[in-house]
């Protein structure tokens, strides 16, 4: 089936989209875990790993594989949600 222009580009401008917020949580999560932000101290290899599967990740999304692009959706609404649950109790005081 063919796309118009116009779907196309909203289609393209919501991937770059996922990307862009895909490469600030990352960045984000991994300025808490060097800064030892969290509730504990992260180990080195933590950091490392993670960095390298968020770039086998990224990697693959920009090779515009299905999976890639699933996890990385997944991830950034992951990232949403935990973000809004963190400013729900800070406001709550629970």
């Amino acid at each position: 089936m063919y796309e118009l222009k116009e779907e196309s580009e909203r289609k393209e401008k919501r991937y770059r989209a996922y990307l862009f917020l895909f490469i600030i949580t990352v960045l984000i999560n991994t300025f808490i875990d060097l800064f030892d932000l969290g509730i504990e101290k992260v180990p080195t290899y933590r950091i490392v790993i993670s960095l390298l599967v968020y770039s086998i990740i990224f990697y693959f999304a920009l090779r515009r594989k299905l999976w890639a692009n699933l996890m990385i959706k997944f991830f950034v609404w992951l990232n949403i949600f935990i973000f809004l649950l963190i400013v729900t109790v800070k406001i709550l005081g629970l």
